[in-house]
């Protein structure tokens, strides 16, 4: 099924601008709280909810391919004390601090947000009920 069937005109297109805005407006780092997230999310047009979780989605590949070596430790470095789990909820972590910290995160500070526990299970469980709300997961 297509996620941008019946999509109308006032759904497109969100900057980059405008996407990072809407996580930054989400405010993760005030309690880590992704159901009251979710159901702003939810709130979204179809379309931008879309946009929104593809954007996300897209970042999270982006940190993960980069950090995927580093994390195992075949970079040469000690690796990143994290479950495939933990290492996957630091991530998420990292976009739902924003565009900034998104944007100078390095391998030391994933290091150091692994071992502080410095990080909030998890930014990605914000998009569950705009999910379902729009119709993109089919439960059963």
């Amino acid at each position: 099924m297509s996620k941008t069937k019946d999509l109308k005109v006032e759904d497109f297109i969100l900057t980059e601008k405008q996407l990072w805005g809407l996580i930054k407006d989400a405010n993760w780092t005030s309690d880590g709280d992704y159901r009251r997230i979710g159901k702003k999310y939810a709130k979204l047009s179809k379309g931008h909810f879309v946009q929104l979780e593809e954007f996300h989605r897209h970042q999270f590949d982006k940190l993960y391919k980069f950090f995927y070596e580093a994390w195992l430790g075949k970079d040469g470095g000690e690796g990143i004390d994290a479950s495939d789990d933990g290492f996957g909820d630091i991530l998420n972590e990292c976009i739902g601090r924003g565009k900034k910290f998104y944007k100078k995160v390095d391998k030391e500070k994933l290091q150091e947000m692994a071992r502080e526990l410095d990080y909030t299970e998890s930014f990605s469980y914000c998009f569950h009920d705009g999910c379902k709300e729009h119709g993109l997961w089919k439960l059963s």
